[in-house]
Parts: C-alpha cells; structure tokens; sequence
C-alpha cells in the first residue's frame, strides 16, 4: 500500500477512533448526569461539538504531523482491519453529517418562497417576512443571510406588543447566531449524534438558547416579559386547535419547554447573559498540538500498532 494510501486512512481511522472515545466519554457524562446540570448555551454547545473538534484537531495536529515527521516516505504497509474499520466509521460520520446538514436547509429554505414582506412596524431592526403556512411557526431561517419569518395566524392573533416581543425573540436569536450553531450542531461528524444522548444533549442546547433569547428580548422589563408569555400561550393555543400538541424542548431536569419558558418570563429577570469566555477557549486549544510535538515519536509507535492491529 503507497505511503499516501497509508496517510489517508491512517488520519482518517485515528479520526473515527477519537470520535468513537470522545462521544463514549460524554454519552457516559450524560448518563451519570454530569452534563444534564449545565444551563449555559455556549457551555452546552462546547460541550456537544467536543466529539467532532477534538477527533479532528487530534487527527491533523498531532497524528498527521507526527506520521509525516517519522514514517518513512516509501514504506508499504498492508494495514490491519481495525485501520480500515475505523476510517470506514469515520467516512461514515462524515457522510452523514453532510446529509444532516442538508437536510435542515431544505427545510429552512422551504419556508421562504411564499413569504411576503411584513406590514406591521416591530421596532426591530430585522427583515421579516409573512408566510401562509398552516402552522403557527415564528422563526429565523438562513444562515449569513438571515431573517425571520412568522405566519400569518400567528401575526393575526397577537397584539402589537405581543409581536414585537415574537420578533424581538428570533431577533435575540440572530445576533446570537444560533442557526449557524445549530447548522454546525447538525452537520458536525460524530458518533454522538448516533446516540440517544447526543440528540439529548442537543435539545438541552436549544432549550438553553430558547430561554437566552427571552432574556436578551424582554430583559427586566415586566412588560415586554408579560407579552411574551402571552404570545407563547397564543401560539401554542394556535397548534392545539389545529390537532397537533405545542412544541416543546425535550429535555431534563430545570429544561421543561414551554412551561418553563412561561414561568420564567412571568417572574423576575435572572440577568443578561453572560459572554462565554471563547477565545480563552481557543487559545487553549491551539496549545494542544504545541504541547503534543515532544510526543510525535511516542504518537508514531501507536500508529504503528494501529496499521498493523489485525493484520
């Protein structure tokens, strides 16, 4: 087998295997309830891409590195089964990750052609757009070009104040750049996604972001949070009348949905949220393959029994 056989399959298989561990150990979190207590979006998120950006920084900043550095350049190793199973599992990941991916921006885009601008002032500095669907579906849909889209019912039972508050939320949601999390939380290649606490982890994720986005929209004003309550009771009283139960975020413990949501926003402020401390994150990270290079041998000898492991 050539040396750049071996490299792509080698990178590829140290990639499934970390993804493999990586997603065992936070499946494993979530069951001992370790990770069920955290509240933070931007935490719960670190958290859940963990499995994807670890096995990835693992595999092209020290393993790659290190079977370039050691691996002589015409070796011809005829690699073992556990070496083809694990970068089959990681192709795998990845296909199915790009499936994933495209498939919430079908339905994201499946939203907007019958959209028509909106009449009514918000007071919100974001393009909305009116849609003549059925449901009662209020949501921020595109990527870099976003805006917010709201169907009809939904702007003819509220309000006024009620729908500058719906709009004001999907507006929070924008200026956090929760659907570009979410398109990465959905497309990334892991096997957690797999895994029933991956798809738990996830909703705890966009349960968090929901009630983030209610705090940035309505703050510590009784007002704004009282017409945002009310707008959610309305909507979910829309979906009821036609057949379907209110949409709620599965999810653990202080994570109840739209209950949860209502009896937060009629007591009193928890505070702004907090900024998470990313690039101190960063720069720990790119500390890892530093860190690593006095390794690069000891990295190479496991490569090795990698290849040749089932051979």
């Amino acid at each position: 087998m050539s040396f750049d056989v071996t490299l792509t399959l080698v990178v590829l298989a140290s990639f499934g295997l970390a993804n493999v561990l990586l997603s065992g150990l936070l499946a494993l979190g979530w069951r001992l309830g370790l990770i069920a207590r955290m509240v933070r979006a931007d935490a719960i998120l670190g958290i859940r891409l963990v499995p994807a950006v670890g096995s990835a920084l693992l595999a092209l900043t020290i393993v790659l590195p290190a079977f370039l550095r050691d691996e002589p350049p015409h070796a011809h190793d005829r690699p073992g089964a556990l070496l083809i199973v694990s970068a089959a599992l990681a192709v795998l990941a990845l296909m199915d990750g790009l499936r994933r991916g495209r498939r919430a921006w079908r339905a994201a885009r499946e939203l907007v052609p019958d959209a028509a601008p909106l009449e009514r002032s918000t007071a919100v500095q974001a393009e909305v757009s009116v849609i003549n669907v059925t449901e009662p579906v209020v949501a921020l849909v595109g990527g870099w070009r976003q805006r917010i889209v709201a169907a009809r019912c939904v702007e003819a039972a509220c309000d006024s104040e009620e729908f500058r508050q719906v709009i004001a939320h999907e507006a929070a949601h924008r200026d956090a750049r929760d659907n570009l999390k979410l398109l990465a939380v959905l497309s990334m290649p892991d096997v957690l996604a797999w895994l029933p606490a991956g798809r738990a982890l996830t909703a705890q994720w966009r349960a968090a972001t929901e009630l983030e986005a209610d705090e940035r929209a309505s703050g510590a004003d009784p007002r704004k949070r009282v017409a945002l309550a009310s707008a959610l009771i309305k909507v979910a009283r829309l979906t009821v009348a036609r057949g379907r139960p209110p949409r709620t975020v599965r999810a653990s413990g202080r994570f109840g949905g739209l209950e949860h949501r209502i009896r937060r926003l009629l007591g009193p402020s928890t505070g702004g949220v907090r900024a998470f401390p990313g690039r101190r994150v960063m720069t720990s990270t790119l500390l890892v393959p530093l860190l690593a290079m006095p390794l690069y041998a000891l990295v190479h000898r496991v490569i090795e029994v990698l290849v040749a492991f089932g051979r």
